[in-house]
């Protein structure tokens, strides 16, 4: 149980430690996305922050381009190739802007390229640079204003050209310029944020072969607002998004590509932003965590180390409480409650763990007759009785009792005794039961007994396993043939009869299934007239092979698997469709298992509901037993005359048959039964029956119908008789109607 304690405390500190490593690094991963969604805010304010220092700067020098370009005086003077008057005439818009920090430089270039002149250094021009500045050929070559980040001859800039035409003929361009710090200046008053520019350093040399920046994998650091961006680390690069630790603070840094006017990224904007205190936060909620965690999983160590001695020592009172609820229900499951013999289920379980050499059922012959009489308290004794008189009679036997379900017990043979010695024994037990009177509160009981018995041998193929299925089927054959006792043989067709049943139940469920059931038609004629009077329907079952099976085949086993039900609402759906389609009547045998049977009953019903033809309809009721429950019989006879329907007594002179059943029941018809009918030309007894029976009926005004009329025979003595319908082979077989 240590040992047990011991797994269970590690299985749950390892799921609590688990449980904790999931919620750290959830926590962890939700800062992580928070330091994402500020990275990306920056991002965002840098990307807003340039777009906005860039408007403003290209804002200004867009506009003292276009105040260049559209005065006429300049474009005269431009034209006319007077320097100095275009110096004198375009210096003061110059200056005004420059004043306003809208830029640095501008200056005029001819359409051969060559500067013209420079406002911020007007002595120098004649120069031809298109060369180391493709976007001023572009411009001349375009004749379109453009405006672009470029390097120039003194700095990076951003840069607007814009075409100058005197009388639509193209003479030069404008450019006006504001150095790349300018920019700078906006974005810091713009986001104040730390920022820098890198310039693709290919380009920067170029043009300026003598600049000294700092340079960070092929970009030189040519603008910043702070002194962060000249101590990068030396893996620092500008294409990646990464976070850098810099003088004890940590920082993410981000960088933007900026493009020429052909859309070529030539440098970057770099925006570095302090984590440090998210990253302190982090550090410091994590370490939190920690603590908490292993104070957590102290605390339940603790908790487990108790609450696992205390659920142990529970489990320890549950599991005794367990197993002595187990033994009670062993054995109630395995013994009589009231004799407290082993029962069938350990018979059952015995056969399969033990070996035994021969089975013995009995079963007493009048128990029910002494529970009628005596009542059941008189029947428990009398079974209390019998148990320790069969323990008497065993005892000096190797055998074992066991009390089957109602009035029966079961010995097993425990050694092994030849075959003289275990028929000596069950003589010898039987003798002992049936010689004794019991007893019992003042009545005096006599018990007699049915044995089947089974023999386990080496000859054949029973065993143990084996010996209470046969057992059993040689107390039937015993009972069936009023004996009372019967040693199991092999030759016995109990077990051809079951196999029978078993494979009539599954022909008769198929043919449901598949609709294998057709109705046959016989004819019943008017004895006088000879004119059909009605079609009694029967029932077939059409085989798998095509061949038709009689009723007598397949009924008792329908009966008996409860399948009944559903042939007998067939017969009625296939009859009610008749009524609608023909002008006969029809008769439809009904069981008082029909009568009784609520579903089929209240389907009967339904169909005479719904037709308009119940008068030309007759049920004919078998005379069996149950026929006597006359208020039930009695009140399906009333439901269906409401209707119009006739009622007919089938059968008539057999099983229970008399005359106070007719005088009970609202019948209108008799239908003799065949047994009476086969021999009336020649059984003198039988034509004194059918006369009295006859007359019987005439003055009830009944009619009488006579089944089995097979010759000629029979069917002129029927009529001599005066029965008033005939139904046979002789007049019409039984056929489907077309």
């Amino acid at each position: 149980m240590t040992q047990t304690k011991q797994r269970a405390i590690l299985y749950a500190m390892s799921i609590v430690v688990l449980l904790i490593i999931v919620f750290i690094v959830t926590i962890v991963q939700d800062k992580r996305k928070v330091l994402e969604e500020k990275t990306s805010a920056h991002r965002a304010l840098l990307r807003n922050s340039y777009d906005l220092a860039m408007l403003d700067t290209q804002k200004g020098l867009n506009e003292l381009a276009f105040k260049l370009a559209g005065n006429r005086e300049i474009v005269d003077a431009f034209a006319a190739k007077d320097r100095e008057k275009l110096y004198q005439l375009s210096l003061p818009y110059f200056e005004e802007a420059k004043a306003r920090g809208e830029v640095d430089m501008s200056g005029f270039v001819g359409a051969n390229g060559e500067h013209f002149l420079r406002l911020q250094e007007p002595k120098k021009y004649g120069d031809n640079i298109l060369h180391k500045r493709p976007i001023l050929a572009h411009a001349i070559n375009t004749r379109k204003s453009v405006t672009s980040l470029d390097v120039t001859i003194y700095d990076v800039s951003v840069v607007t050209i814009v075409p100058i035409f005197k009388n639509k003929t193209f003479i030069g361009i404008i450019q006006t310029v504001a150095k790349i710090d300018r920019v700078q200046k906006r974005l810091d008053a713009h986001s104040g944020i730390k920022s820098a520019i890198a310039f693709d350093t290919k380009k920067l040399k170029n043009l300026l072969p003598e600049s000294n920046h700092i340079t960070y994998h092929g970009y030189s650091l040519v603008s910043s607002n702070d002194s962060l961006f000249d101590q990068l680390p030396s893996n620092f690069n500008f294409e990646q998004s990464s976070r850098y630790t810099i003088n004890v603070h940590d920082y993410v840094i981000a960088s933007r590509s900026l493009t020429n006017y052909k859309n070529e990224v030539i440098a970057m904007m770099t925006c570095a932003f302090d984590i440090t205190a998210d990253v302190r936060e982090y550090e410091r909620e994590l370490r939190n965590l920690l603590i908490i965690s292993f104070v957590l999983l102290a605390v339940i160590g603790i908790v487990l180390h108790y609450g696992f001695q205390i659920l142990i020592r529970r489990i320890d009172r549950d599991a005794q409480v367990t197993r002595e609820l187990n033994q009670k229900l062993s054995h109630q499951l395995h013994s009589d409650h009231l004799t407290s013999l082993p029962n069938r289920n350990a018979l059952i379980r015995d056969i399969h763990s033990s070996r035994f050499y021969a089975l013995i059922l009995l079963n007493i012959d009048n128990f029910k007759e002494i529970n009628d009489f005596y009542g059941h308290a008189i029947g428990d004794e009398t079974i209390l009785a019998l148990t320790h008189s069969i323990q008497e009679a065993i005892a000096d036997f190797s055998m074992k009792l066991y009390k089957m379900p109602s009035d029966e017990y079961a010995i097993a043979l425990t050694e092994p005794m030849s075959l003289t010695q275990l028929e000596d024994s069950r003589l010898s037990i039987i003798h002992h039961l049936e010689s004794k009177y019991y007893n019992i509160y003042g009545a005096s009981i006599y018990v007699t007994l049915t044995m089947g018995m089974d023999i386990a041998l080496r000859n054949r193929t029973t065993n143990s396993s084996n010996l209470l299925a046969n057992a059993d089927m040689a107390l039937k054959a015993a009972k069936k043939r009023h004996l009372s006792y019967m040693l199991y043989d092999e030759t016995m067709q109990i077990k051809q009869e079951y196999q029978n049943n078993i494979l009539w139940s599954k022909k008769v469920k198929e043919a449901i299934e598949e609709k294998r059931f057709v109705l046959y038609y016989q004819p019943i004629l008017d004895s006088k007239t000879g004119e059909l009077v009605e079609y009694e329907a029967l029932i077939r079952m059409i085989d798998t092979n095509g061949s038709t099976i009689a009723p007598n085949n397949f009924l008792p086993v329908a009966k008996q698997s409860r399948l009944y039900p559903l042939i007998s609402q067939f017969v009625i759906e296939e009859v009610f469709k008749m009524l609608e389609t023909t002008p006969h009547r029809y008769s439809i045998n009904l069981s008082v298992d029909d009568i009784f049977d609520k579903h089929t009953k209240q389907f009967l019903l339904s169909k005479l509901h719904s037709t308009a033809h119940a008068k030309r309809l007759i049920f004919e009721l078998l005379e069996s037993e149950g026929i006597e429950n006359y208020q039930e019989v009695s009140l399906f006879i009333a439901e269906v005359k409401e209707f119009g329907c006739r009622i007919a007594i089938d059968d008539f002179g057999t099983g229970y048959s008399n005359f106070a059943h007719i005088l009970r029941l609202d019948v209108d018809i008799l239908k003799i039964d065949g047994s009476l009918i086969r021999n009336i030309d020649t059984d003198t007894n039988a034509q004194t029956i059918l006369t009295a029976v006859t007359e019987f009926s005439k003055r009830l005004n009944l009619k009488t119908v006579a089944e089995f009329v097979h010759s000629e025979a029979v069917y002129d003595k029927c009529k001599e008789l005066g029965i008033d319908y005939l139904q046979g082979y002789y007049l019409g077989e039984p056929k489907p109607l077309n």
